[in-house]
C-alpha cells in the first residue's frame, strides 16, 4: 500500500506551522546559510563558474581561486556577490547579541566608484581638448628660430 504525497508550496506549509516551529526552522536555515561556501551559494542561485567569470570579466580559473580562497579583499567578495545578483552586507556581532551593520564600507566603495567615474570623465574631456589643441597647433607652420651663440674670443 503506497501513501500519497502532495507537494506543497513553502508558504502553505509555513502557514500550518506553529510560531515555535517557524522560529526553529528559521534558525536552522540561518545556521546552514552561514556555513555555506561561496561555491555552494553560487550553485544554490543557479550560476556556473563560467557565467560568473564572464560577469566579472575574469577567467573561470580565477573564479575557482576566489571560491577556494581562505582570505580575500572585501572588494573582491563584494564583486563576486554582486555578480551572483546579491548585495554584500557587513556587520559586527558582539557577545551580548548586539549586531551592528557596517554601512561605511559599502557606501564608501560606492562613493569611491562615483568619484573615480567622474575623474575618468573629466580626464577624458581634458584629453579630448588637448588632442584638438594639438591637432590645431600641428596644422600651423612653425617659425624658424635664430640661434645666438657666444664667442669664446671675448674673454
Amino acid at each position: 500500500m503506497m501513501s500519497e504525497y502532495r507537494l506543497m508550496k513553502w508558504s502553505e506549509l509555513e502557514a500550518t506551522m506553529s510560531p515555535e516551529s517557524r522560529a526553529r526552522v528559521d534558525a536552522r536555515v540561518r545556521q546552514t546559510m552561514s556555513r555555506l561556501r561561496l561555491s555552494d551559494i553560487r550553485e544554490a542561485v543557479g550560476h556556473t563558474q563560467v557565467a560568473i567569470a564572464a560577469k566579472l570579466k575574469l577567467g573561470q580559473a580565477s573564479v575557482s581561486k576566489i571560491e577556494s580562497a581562505a582570505d580575500m579583499y572585501l572588494s573582491t567578495l563584494r564583486r563576486y556577490i554582486e555578480a551572483l545578483g546579491g548585495e554584500l552586507v557587513v556587520s559586527a556581532q558582539f557577545p551580548e547579541g548586539t549586531v551592528v551593520p557596517i554601512d561605511s564600507l559599502s557606501s564608501a566603495t560606492k562613493a569611491r566608484k562615483k568619484r573615480a567615474t567622474a575623474k575618468k570623465k573629466a580626464l577624458g574631456k581634458k584629453l579630448a581638448a588637448t588632442k584638438s589643441t594639438a591637432t590645431k597647433s600641428a596644422a600651423k607652420p612653425k617659425r624658424a628660430r635664430s640661434k645666438v651663440t657666444r664667442s669664446n674670443s671675448t674673454r
